[in-house]
């Protein structure tokens, strides 16, 4: 029976010095380029989910809003609730265009606007972490 040298593996074939370990290198250096890109991809993608969830609420609050009788105060509450399950650092600010106590009392026809905006965490490992100022608008024609 033939024995095996050093450098040889099972099949005979001879194997380079200078080669071993090359998947390790290989992957070390891949390894952290690939953590960025797929976290990358994973906060973002959240983030792109929390921009919907406050262009939701100021829909929600535009569709409130358009009614001749709203208030601001009502207004508010509306965007408030449909934010319940977005997550956000702090509370969001809620603008309406016309700024009036009631935006569409006798406007009929006219286009009234909520804007909402509000700050959150982009964290990617290797990268590091950077808030953000998200924004929603939702426009509804005056009742």
């Amino acid at each position: 029976m033939r024995q095996q040298k050093a450098g040889e593996t099972k099949a005979g074939n001879t194997r380079a010095d200078g080669e071993r370990g090359a998947a390790a290198v290989e992957m070390a250096l891949v390894l952290p380029i690939l953590v960025l890109l797929v976290f990358g991809i994973v906060e973002f993608s959240i983030t792109y989910n929390r921009v919907q969830g406050l262009h939701a609420a100021a829909r929600e609050g535009a569709r409130v809003a358009s009614l001749p009788d709203a208030t601001q105060a009502e207004i508010a509450g509306r965007v408030t609730s449909a934010l319940q399950g977005v997550p956000l650092n702090g509370p969001p600010q809620i603008e309406v265009i016309p700024a009036s106590t009631q935006p569409c009392l006798d406007r009929t026809g006219e286009t009234v606007v909520v804007r909402v905006r509000a700050t959150t965490e982009l964290d990617i490992p290797l990268w590091g972490s950077q808030s953000l100022t998200l924004t929603g608008r939702g426009e509804f024609r005056c009742e």
